[in-house]
């Protein structure tokens, strides 16, 4: 019996010290499309140690084109199903809600996979897609780029994204945005 309750603590204690605690990470990112205008996003992110509880995750992003203009939130969980300090991996589940392309309000369910190659060290790459859909409507939207430390937990980040809607409940209508991007990354 106390050979048990021993290696039980000893589990538990182990387990504790290896949970995450409470963490955010938010952004500013600028991006420079190459045939929408100027455009700009923020996100925030939200970590706790409760089990199976999924972390909490939202970005907006604003799009000001010439013909067309595009507002869009992504409301997320997601788990960390790998963090180390090569690589990190997030899978997620949520919805996203558009509106301005097409005239249309768009929300629909979607799918996130993040990852961050080497994210304790001065450089680190990372890579986001989100893919959305509904009956009628699909989103695929990727990003990918390259962070460098300035300061603890403050990073620039450039990148590149590309951000594809497809509309087929008035009619198959069909836009891209895409083009560099550039920001700020805080991670504490």
């Amino acid at each position: 019996m106390k050979k048990t309750l021993s290696l039980s603590l000893l589990l538990l204690s182990s387990t504790m010290a290896q949970a995450d605690i409470a963490g955010a990470k938010a952004g500013l990112e600028y991006w420079r499309t190459s045939d929408h205008g100027n455009a700009g996003s923020a996100y925030v992110q939200i970590e706790h140690p409760i089990p199976l509880v999924p972390n909490f995750a939202a970005r907006g992003t604003t799009v000001e084109g010439k013909v067309n203009s595009l507002n869009s939130i992504d409301l997320y969980g997601y788990y960390e199903v790998l963090d180390n300090s090569l690589t990190s991996i997030d899978l997620g589940l949520g919805l996203h809600h558009a509106n301005g392309f097409f005239n249309n309000d768009h929300t629909l369910a979607m799918a996130v996979v993040e990852a961050e190659w080497l994210p304790d060290s001065q450089v680190s790459y990372y890579t986001r897609l989100n893919y959305a859909l509904n009956a009628d409507d699909t989103v695929s939207d990727f990003g990918a780029g390259v962070r460098i430390q300035l300061f603890p937990a403050v990073y620039l980040q450039a990148g590149y994204r590309y951000y594809d809607i497809r509309a087929d409940s008035n009619g198959v209508q069909s836009d891209e945005v895409k083009g560099f991007t550039a920001g700020v990354h805080i991670d504490i």
